[in-house]
């Protein structure tokens, strides 16, 4: 039985959308235009502002409108918290962003299935649908959404914004912090042609060291820079996917999937935050796969004399490849191809 299909295939990115809500209604758009998707953040508010626009986002070193779409939609105003989303989209002509409630879920749309909505106005952003059971799914058009915006800027604004904000002190240095983080351009990008083929990724699972040769590893990022967005129905060690550059890649929690077990010292077991974590994305023809690990701790040289070649069926469950010796210190290497190619990570294509 021959397993040719990845457990999180995206084959046809182009009719992939991504669902979020807007008072318990739930709309869509197409995930190719979506940067990012990150919690809300503190916004910079200037004196005047165009309709529809709460204000302005400095991402990635670059200067953004963010907008609230609940105006567009003719909803009902409501109070910002913590736990709305904010999506980082990419237009044809521009990057902006739009707060939404929740993200909720994706889903590969058959064009055939798409249905036109009747009736339309100046503003309507909402041009089809899609049903997914018994739920109908409006679908926004990033096109007339930018063009709405884009008029917008012509138009006063009559909401005050900043009014729907959490004024309390320990939500405004939560919303700080996470302006802070976003304004920054993201780290620890890995250009391969600058490192050597004896170079390693040394990584942290719980109290155990590995490393990754470094020719396998795309790049490494952090999920503050590139949140983990969830998929419904899919093992406890697939975290859910980022989009890296416009591109999805699965994130396998590694500790989860050689299933390590927790130290026996108590004092040691908490547990790491997902956001705290740090992801390798790897060089794969066959997967779109990035692995989640406790940390990263450096990048290192290791000579081939240093490497022992293992044959012990104990490491090689935990996908262990061979052992290297450096300064009285065990690295333990890990079977990159062994996980790639493990059966857990495809599904049965008959």
């Amino acid at each position: 039985m021959e397993l040719k299909k990845s457990l999180l295939t995206i084959d046809d990115a182009d009719n992939l959308h991504l669902c979020f809500e807007l008072d318990d209604k739930i709309y869509a758009m197409n995930a190719k235009n979506v940067l990012e998707i990150t919690a809300l953040p503190m916004i910079n508010d200037p004196q005047r502002l165009p309709e529809f626009i709460v204000g302005i986002l400095n991402y990635n070193d670059m200067f953004i409108n963010i907008a609230d779409i609940r105006k567009i939609l003719s909803l009902p105003k409501k109070n910002y918290e913590l736990s709305n989303k904010v999506i980082i989209i990419k237009g044809d002509e521009s990057l902006f962003a739009i707060i939404v409630d929740e993200i909720t879920d994706f889903f590969t749309a058959v064009p055939a299935q798409i249905q036109r909505v009747m009736g339309e106005n100046v503003n309507n952003i909402v041009r089809t649908f899609y049903k997914i059971d018994d739920n109908v799914v409006n679908i926004i058009s990033i096109d007339q959404l930018e063009a709405v915006i884009k008029k917008a800027q012509f138009n006063e604004n009559t909401t005050n914004y900043s009014e729907l904000f959490p004024k309390d002190e320990n939500s405004l240095c939560v919303l700080q912090k996470r302006a802070h983080d976003i304004a920054k351009l993201p780290e620890m990008n890995l250009e391969t042609d600058i490192y050597g083929k004896d170079q390693y990724i040394i990584l942290k699972l719980q109290n155990h060291t590995y490393c990754i040769y470094s020719l396998f590893v795309k790049e490494l990022v952090s999920p503050k820079n590139y949140p983990i967005t969830k998929i419904p129905y899919t093992p406890n060690y697939i975290r859910g996917i980022i989009n890296l550059k416009g591109n999805f890649y699965t994130v396998l929690d590694l500790k989860d999937f050689i299933a390590l077990a927790p130290p026996k010292d108590e004092e040691n077991n908490h547990e790491i935050k997902d956001q705290d974590k740090k992801i390798i994305v790897i060089e794969s023809s066959e997967l779109k796969l990035a692995f989640l690990v406790d940390d990263i701790l450096d990048i290192i040289n290791i000579s081939k004399e240093a490497i022992e070649q293992k044959n012990d069926m104990a490491l090689d469950n935990l996908y262990i490849k061979a052992e290297a010796y450096i300064d009285k210190k065990v690295y333990n290497i890990l079977n990159v191809d062994k996980i790639i190619n493990d059966k857990r990570l495809y599904i049965d294509n008959n």
